[in-house]
Formats: C-alpha cells, structure tokens, sequence
C-alpha cells in the first residue's frame, strides 16, 4: 500500500517553474532518494510533502493517519533549551501512550465484561503502535540514540551549539519519534565515518519509509531501493541504489541525444569504478556486471559536464610540498597531534579523517599559519603555492557581486587561455543576473562552486580543503572527483565523503586519539583493509597474504603516496586512434566552452548596442562552432564504440 502518491504536481517562483507535472509514489517501508542538481527542486519537493509549502497544481494524497517528520538542511531548534529538553520534546506522545498503557491496566481490575472488552481493543491498538514506533525500549533508545549520534552534554544550551550538533540534535529527535515517513534533507552532513555508517544500518532496518536527499553516494547505494532524479522540473525514476542509477541513467541519455555521450561516458566511468573498487559492491548481479563491464572505460583525463572544472597547477613543483616534522598540537591537557611527520609532494591527495574535535581543522590551520605548532616544524616547499577551499565558505567576502569575487576587470585567465569573467562563470552555472547577486545571497552549494571557481584561476600547486563536498551536488561532485585525480599538484583534504575518499585519496591520515596520527598509503578502501586486518591479528585470526600486504605493508608513519597505476590500453583502438580520441575531448570542451559564452552574448540585449560591428561576425562563428561540434561529437561516438567492441 502506499504511503504517498503525487500526481501531476507543479510549482513555480514568479516566472520559474521549478516543479513540473510530477508523479510518483512512495510506498510502505520504502526508501527513496532524490538527486539533482542543487536548485532544481529537491527541496521544494520535500516542503510541499511535509505541508510547509503548497504545490501550484496537481495533489498530494497520504494514506489516512499517516505521520511524517521532517529533518531540513537548516533544523530551527528552541534556543534557550537544553539538548536534554529538545530531544524529550519528542517523546511528548510515546510517553502519553505509555501512561495510558500502563492506566488501561490499572482500570481492566475492576471493569466490567463490557468495559474489559472495550479496554482490551485499545491496549491492543496501543500495542501495535509502540510495536510500529519502537516505543516499548524507549529510555534505552534514547540512550542509544545520543550515544550513537555523539551527543555526550545533555544539559548544554541548544544556543551554544555549532551547526553540526544542531543537526544531530535533530536527527535524533526525528529518529525517536519513529514517524511513518522520515523526509531527510542531506543528513549526513557534519556526520563522521562511523555515525554515518550507523545512520545507515538504522535507516535500512526503518520499518517505515524514507524519503532522503543526500551528495554521500555510498550512503544513496547503500540504503535506497529506489531513486527519482528531478531534471528540468520532471522527474525520472530509477530502481535500485546509486550505481543502478548510473547505469539507467547512462542507458536512457545514450536514447535521447548524442550530444549527452561525453555525460555518458562520466557515468560510466563511475559506475565501472564502483564495480570493480569496494568489495562491498561484489554482491552485484555478477550477470549486470558482465553486461555492463563492456561499457567501462578506465581513463583519467578529465570530462566535462555542464559545468567546466578543470584544476591544473601552472606553479613551479618542486620535489617536496609540504613537510610535517615531529609536529606536536595540544590545548591545555588535552593533545590531539604527537609526533606526527610526512612529506607531500606532487601527486599526492591525502584524505584526513577521524571524528570531530579529533584536530584535522587544526592541522590545516597550522599548515596555514593560522595557528601554532606546539612541538616540531611545518616545512612548505621553495616552491609550493596554497589555494584554501575551509568548511564555512568565508573566503570570500558576502558583501562583494557574484563576478566581482574573481577580482578587478572583465577578463580572467585559466591556464594559458584568457577568459570573459561572464563565460567563465558561466561555466560554473551563473547566469548572467546570477553574477549580479551579492555573495552573501548565495547558497551554500552556489558558494561552494564560486570557491571551485576562483581556485581554478590561482593556480595553485597544493590545495587544502576542508569539507570540500558539503552543499555540492552529486552532478558536480562527479566533475570535481575527475579534476581532482587529474591534478598534478598536491592535495590535503578533510571530508566525512567515503566516496570520495576512496575514488580521489592516494593516502588517509587518521586521527585515532591521544595524538595517534597514522598514514596509510591507499585510498579509504585500503585503510579499511588496515583496519579489518589489524582486529584480526590480534584475534589471533590469520589474514590473507594478499590482504595483509594491502592492509598492513602500505601503513607508515610517513612516506610517499600511492604511485599513479599504469593506464590501461583502450581495446579496439590503434594507437592513432587512442590519440585522436584524446584529442577530440579536449577540442568539444573548448568549442562547448566558446559556443557557450557567445550565447550569453546574444542574449544580453545591452551587449549588442555595444558591439553591434561584430554581431553578425559572432553569429557566422555561432553557427560554425555548432556544425563542428555536431561532426566532432559523431567522430567521438564512432570512436566509442570501436573501442568499447
């Protein structure tokens, strides 16, 4: 039965039409996730389901005496309430049931025939509702609850705590409530590695359904056995988890139009990674698997999508980055680094991960000279040049337009290539009146592309980020992952994203507590191993030789980072042919890049009273750059296809 049914739901901000004609049902225990560019209606989705915003057309339809809660990227808390408040105003009805429970029995003593029988069917009912809401163990589940969640102080005031312990603070009353239909607007967020794997196996076994937005592509997998991708205001669905996604959305855009093939390629890209990387994917249809392992393809060079993001260091590399020697962190009696020593140099992409407060914000502060090393030395490299992506987005100046954060003048310069500002952020999907918005109007994902936007043009050699995938969506994220393991500079990097650990990261540092800092050479999927490995040993339990050289030989205290596998031969392809295929990639992005900022050209009418000379010149080179794209692209799908027969 379901839960949810949505026929032809539309909704529109002035003359933006968000929502577009949406169908679609959400049944009983159900888990679904949304994906989709940020903006195109996830979240005014979620708001018109949870009653806080009313749709334009259509109907909404809930099975009767349904119960929804809601978890939004932004929870509003009562300030001036302890956490121990917050969380037990949650529990206002399961308590109320419990009493009637308990005073139901104290009335069957003395009831007559008529009034047991009348008794009997509402402790029955109650019943079945603390069996559904999980009320029966409740002082026990809110033990649980904030243990598992990491919330220790049940007496700190909500007003003093940071925007991740609100959330879980949230999170954790929504959990308790146990309502019919959980609506989680991106709850990983501000999560570390094992709350979010609690997360997970919480939500898998949810006797109700889930409805969930989130950029964690493990997490989508993991726990959705469904997924809607909102895309041009409609909605397109997709059985199964994040890689059946991939690969659905893969099979229908090579149907709808070639000029989606490089699209394509990226999710394949993807999906083979995902298929042949974490064991935990081997449980997949070893049938698909075959099927699909056709449409694989290996290569590193970096894709373009509709946003261009390309991250190259044009600065001098020198041999080494970046070198921690013996460094050492305390704050009063508490330590939190001890000897910790590592040289980065080019090529390296380190992942930092450990739970909150462990000091990975505080490592890179050192590392920035924003704070002080207690013991040791911070070594930088002669050469070595620092572009900083932090976690509160306050690089850049909220007062300052959208075009006036990449400085004075209308040009900037990528590489070699001088850029119009008004293209080039283009590229990063600002419009024209967008890059008139002040920054301080802007979304947490729009700021997290402006960042993207301005490191492109410092050119950097070491990049420091600190959350980098918080607020960006999955479609950006795929782009980011790709420019990231195709940077030739070094990157030091704290994200709770294990997906992204395990596709970018060449080594983990893990902050274990009591100031153990420990390097594993791998990705996150390697330290796992590590892990796994190291309880077994000292179970006493033996450990595969093959494992145990993964898992064990690559820890150090220090040294290099995973060397660059050998690339693998394109099958079907001559060497001529595996070069103009290279070629051809780099050529459709500049032609797109071009087409892209000469139709922002002509359609900002004041453009043309300046320009009027050129106008028609533009329009023959419009015209020019849409054929020869329209024969290039041929080129690269015959091109393909050879290669993937």
């Amino acid at each position: 039965m379901n839960l949810l049914d949505l026929s032809h739901v539309s909704k529109s901000y002035g003359l933006k039409q968000v929502l577009r004609d949406v169908t679609l049902t959400v049944g009983e225990s159900e888990k679904v996730g949304f994906v989709g560019r940020n903006g195109c209606g996830k979240t005014t989705l979620f708001q018109i389901i949870a009653g806080i915003e009313p749709a334009d057309g259509g109907e909404v339809s809930y099975k009767r005496g349904i119960s929804i809660g809601a978890l939004p990227q932004d929870p509003v808390l009562t300030e001036h309430w302890t956490v121990a408040e917050e969380v037990g105003s949650a529990l206002v009805e399961i308590l109320q049931k419990r009493d009637r429970y308990q005073a139901i029995g104290e009335a069957m003593r003395g009831a007559t025939p008529a009034e047991m029988e009348k008794l009997l069917k509402e402790q029955q009912a109650l019943g079945e509702w603390f069996d559904h809401h999980q009320g029966w163990q409740i002082d026990h589940r809110v033990d649980e609850v904030l243990l598992q969640l990491g919330i220790a102080d049940r007496n700190q005031k909500i007003e003093m705590l940071s925007g991740g312990m609100r959330k879980r603070v949230a999170l954790a009353k929504l959990v308790l409530q146990s309502p019919d239909l959980l609506l989680l607007d991106e709850p990983t967020n501000h999560l570390d590695a094992a709350t979010t794997a609690w997360l997970e196996e919480f939500l898998i076994a949810y006797p109700g359904a889930v409805m969930l937005v989130t950029h964690d592509r493990y997490f989508l997998d993991r726990v959705a056995q469904r997924i809607f991708e909102i895309e041009s205001g409609g909605v397109y669905s997709y059985l199964g988890g994040y890689l059946d996604y991939l690969e659905g959305k893969a099979e229908r855009l090579l149907h709808e139009s070639r000029e989606q093939g490089r699209l394509v390629t990226l999710l394949r890209r993807e999906s083979e990674w995902m298929r042949r990387g974490p064991k935990a994917r081997t449980t997949k249809s070893k049938a698909r698997i075959e099927r699909f392992y056709t449409m694989q393809d290996q290569r590193k060079e970096h894709v373009e999508r509709d946003i261009g993001l390309h991250l190259q260091s044009d600065h001098r590399l020198g041999h080494t980055i970046l070198e921690l020697d013996e460094l050492g962190k305390s704050f009063e009696s508490r330590l939190l680094i001890r000897n910790l020593s590592l040289k980065l140099k080019a090529g390296d992409r380190i992942g930092m991960i450990g739970p909150n407060g462990a000091g990975k914000t505080t490592l890179l502060r050192m590392i920035l000279g924003e704070e002080l090393p207690t013991a040791g030395r911070i070594v930088r490299g002669k050469n070595t040049k620092i572009a900083y992506f932090d976690q509160k987005r306050e690089s850049i100046d909220p007062n300052l337009k959208v075009e006036e954060a990449l400085g004075e003048g209308d040009w900037v310069t990528v590489g070699e290539q001088r850029r119009h500002k008004t293209g080039y952020l283009a590229d990063f999907l600002f419009e024209h009146h967008d890059q008139k918005r002040f920054i301080r109007t802007l979304s947490g994902g729009e700021k997290a592309r402006l960042i993207l936007a301005k490191m492109m043009l410092e050119s950097a050699n070491f990049l420091i980020l600190d959350e980098p995938t918080n607020d960006l969506d999955i479609p950006t994220l795929q782009l980011f992952d790709d420019a990231l393991v195709g940077y030739n500079g070094c990157v030091l990097m704290v994200t709770h994203d294990r997906f992204f650990l395990d596709k970018v990261a060449t080594g983990i540092l893990s902050f274990e507590g009591e100031g153990r800092v420990r390097y594993t050479e791998g990705n996150y999927e390697t330290y796992l191993t590590r892990l796994k490995n190291e309880e077994a040993l000292a179970k006493g339990e033996k450990v595969p030789s093959a494992d145990r050289r993964d898992g064990l030989e690559k820890s150090a205290a220090n040294g290099s980072s995973q060397k660059p596998t050998a690339p693998v031969n394109r099958k079907g392809l001559s060497f001529k042919e595996k070069k103009e295929l290279e070629g051809i990639e780099r050529e459709i992005e500049k032609l797109e890049a071009r087409k892209r900022e000469l139709e922002i050209f002509f359609a900002d009418p004041s453009a043309h009273a300046k320009s009027a000379a050129g106008v028609t010149d533009w329009s023959n080179e419009l015209s020019q750059i849409e054929k020869t794209l329209e024969e290039r692209i041929a080129r690269w799908e015959a091109l393909e296809s050879k290669r993937a027969g």
